[in-house]
Formats: C-alpha cells, sequence, structure tokens
C-alpha cells in the first residue's frame, strides 16, 4: 500500500509539473552597448571683432629741393658712343657709363631750371667736330664733355682730374681758327675779330673756373682723390670757341674698385649730382 501510494504520489506529481510546465530557458540575450552621453561643451565666449589697424600712408618721395638756376644754360657731351666704346675694363664700357651719367645729370639740370643740349642722347657717333660745333651754336653755355679715365700702365691710379686747353694754343692762334669758320652776323670783319677774340679770352678763363667747380663737386660727393685740372691739347677743347669749356673724367674704369663702384646705381646717381651741382655752381656765380 506504502509502495502504490509513493508510486501515485510522484505521478501526480509528474503531472502536475506537466501542467504548470517548466520555466522557461534564460535565454542570454545580448545587451545593447552602453550609450555614453557626453554633455554638451560650453559654448566658447563670444571673441570680440579685431579692427585691423589702418595702413600709415606710405610718404611720396620727396623730390630734391634744388636752388633755382636762373638763366643760363649747358651743353652736355657723353664722350665716345657708336662704334667708338672708348676704354673698357671688366665688363664695363665707358660709352655706356657716359652717357648713363650725362642723361642724369640732365635730369637734375633740368629740375633746376638748366635749359640743356645734348651732343648725343642714344649710343650714336658724333665726330669730335661736329661736337665744338654744337657747342659753339650756344654761346656761353657751360659745355662739358664727360668721361672715364683709363691706365693701363697702372691699375692702381684712380682719382678725378679735368682739362682744359693747354695754353701752347694761344687766343691769337684760337681766333684765327675761329675767324677761319665763323663770323659775326652784321659786323665787318675788323670788328668779328674784335669781337671774337674778346669771346674766346673770356670763354678760356671761365673755363677754367667751370673746370675747377667740377673738381671740387666730384671729389667731394665721390670721396675720390682730386687730381686737379690739367692743360690737354684735345680736340673738343680745341675745336670749342664760344663756350666755358672743360672735360672731366670723372674716375679710372681701369682701377677695379672704382669700375665696379661705375657699376653700381648710387654711384652714378653721386656722380651725376656732382656734376649738376658743379654746372649749376658756375652759372649762380654771374647772378
Amino acid at each position: 500500500m506504502r509502495t502504490a501510494f509513493a508510486v501515485l504520489l510522484l505521478v501526480a506529481a509528474a503531472a502536475a509539473g506537466c501542467l504548470q510546465g517548466s520555466p522557461p530557458e534564460t535565454v542570454a540575450r545580448p545587451r545593447p552597448p552602453s550609450q555614453t552621453v557626453r554633455p554638451e561643451p560650453d559654448p566658447p565666449p563670444p571673441v570680440a571683432a579685431v579692427v585691423a589697424p589702418t595702413p600709415l600712408p606710405t610718404p611720396a618721395p620727396t623730390a630734391p629741393a634744388w636752388r633755382p638756376v636762373a638763366g643760363g644754360g649747358g651743353v652736355l657731351d657723353a664722350g665716345h658712343g657708336g662704334n667708338d666704346e672708348g676704354a673698357k675694363y671688366f665688363g664695363i664700357r665707358e660709352k655706356d657709363v657716359n652717357l648713363d651719367l650725362v642723361l642724369r645729370t640732365a635730369k637734375i639740370l633740368g629740375a633746376m631750371g638748366v635749359d640743356v643740349r645734348f651732343t648725343r642722347r642714344s649710343d650714336i657717333f658724333v665726330s669730335l667736330p661736329e661736337r665744338s660745333a654744337i657747342a659753339n651754336r650756344n654761346p656761353n653755355a657751360a659745355f662739358v664733355s664727360v668721361h672715364c679715365n683709363a691706365s693701363g700702365r697702372n691699375p692702381n691710379a684712380h682719382g678725378v682730374e679735368s682739362f682744359i686747353l693747354s695754353r701752347e694754343f694761344s687766343d691769337e692762334e684760337q681766333c684765327r681758327r675761329a675767324l677761319g669758320r665763323y663770323k659775326i652776323a652784321g659786323k665787318n670783319r675788323e670788328q668779328s675779330v674784335r669781337d671774337i677774340d674778346r669771346l674766346i679770352r673770356t670763354c678760356r678763363a671761365e673755363g677754367q673756373i667751370l673746370a675747377a667747380a667740377l673738381q671740387r663737386s666730384l671729389s667731394s660727393r665721390l670721396g675720390d682723390i682730386d687730381r686737379g685740372v690739367k692743360p690737354g691739347n684735345l680736340a673738343i677743347l680745341r675745336e670749342t670757341f664760344f663756350c666755358p669749356v672743360a672735360l672731366v673724367e670723372v674716375g679710372f674704369i681701369s682701377h677695379f674698385p672704382t669700375n665696379r663702384k661705375m657699376a653700381s646705381t648710387p654711384w652714378r646717381d653721386l656722380a651725376a649730382q656732382a656734376l649738376a651741382e658743379a654746372v649749376a655752381a658756375y652759372l649762380r656765380k654771374g647772378s
């Protein structure tokens, strides 16, 4: 009986289990990944608007305050030109330096009110008699022939020097030469002789003053030695009768340190300024 009753209990228990159903299996479901909620960053503080400073106006270059020259004029002669190169050292040709200096000098003189004429304004050949003829057509103008010096025997030679007509050509000789080519309109020969003689003597004396002014100005401005004013038997001096004339050698193109300076714009500006100041100082002396 007990055994049967136990069996019945076991069967009842089993039946009860079937009716209620076994507890469902726990299925491990993947958990969604944790989403970290990050707080919004604080907005940056407002930046004050930066106002760019207004640039200062660039000052216009100041034009040199040249002292005006009343009246008077100049004839500038750039030595050599065209197929005549002049001296050539270390890749620099004299004819180019001469022309550049003359053009720079004329610009400065023009600002002073000086009427400037040229024997050449470009790289062309002009004969020596023609250069003097241009000067003779402008009586009493200051005639400056610009050149560069050279010494093949002494490469250390340097400095500034100028030339005026040698006294081996007397005033009387110059007068005879001038009368063979020129006459004064409206006057007889006797009057022409008298007037031309007086003009030649005056211009020769004035040429020394002009040459001295060139020497002082160039040697001072360029910081080069003053080699002085010298007499010369040069065609440009012999054939110029009616103008104070000086041939100036602005420096030795054969001297390497000077040559390097000659190739530079600052040196050329200084040389042109010196030439212009000398011509202006000469023209002012009579005013």
